[in-house]
């Protein structure tokens, strides 16, 4: 089986346009299910409304574990979720234009940090920037949940620990915020870091 994420495809900007597996590759959809839903994209991260299409005997068998395990979205996120879904799009493309700015102002500005680095990346609100050398040069900080800890109690910035998603040294910076915002935090983060 294969599981494709595509709960970022509205939030890309890359120069080839975005394509599913499944439709990549036509004749592994009987061996495919494609998970999306309104958190990234309609920025409705605390509403946990997903869903997921597949072989059918796959998803009834999902249908049937979630709904003895877990209990079921409310009423006004399934709601909320068919407006989105339904509803103007235009939100969508401005929200990933300005996305696409903030990567823009957020990534160089990153790179010029002592001790870390960042690739540009092709869309969603996150950068990924590696810490490791900044990591190595601050006394008392040997992991990156470490770093995390200082640079909020120093910068007052919150960022998240790469370790919690493989990736040991990196630190997650959401840029869902206005460029004044980030502006303040990049400062913050370059005086911290000296």
């Amino acid at each position: 089986m294969i599981v494709t994420d595509d709960m970022y495809e509205q939030i890309y900007w890359g120069k080839e346009p975005f394509c599913s597996f499944a439709t990549a590759c036509p004749a592994l959809a009987d061996r495919t299910i494609v998970v999306h839903g309104v958190s990234k994209a309609y920025a409705m991260t605390g509403w946990r409304i997903g869903y997921a299409a597949g072989p059918e005997e796959i998803i009834k068998a999902m249908k049937k574990l979630q709904g003895q395990s877990t209990s079921n979205p409310a009423s006004i996120s399934q709601a909320a979720a068919v407006a989105a879904l339904a509803g103007d799009q235009t939100c969508v493309g401005e929200m990933n234009s300005a996305f696409h700015e903030r990567h823009d102002f957020v990534v160089p500005a990153l790179n010029k940090l002592k001790g870390v680095s960042c690739t540009p990346g092709d869309g969603t609100f996150y950068a990924f920037p590696d810490f490791s050398e900044a990591i190595a040069r601050t006394p008392g900080i040997a992991t990156d949940v470490e770093m995390a800890a200082h640079l909020l109690a120093s910068a007052r910035v919150a960022l998240v620990p790469g370790s919690a998603f493989g990736a040991p040294g990196h630190l997650r910076l959401s840029f869902a915020s206005s460029l004044d915002v980030l502006n303040v935090a990049l400062e913050r983060l370059e005086s911290s870091l000296g």
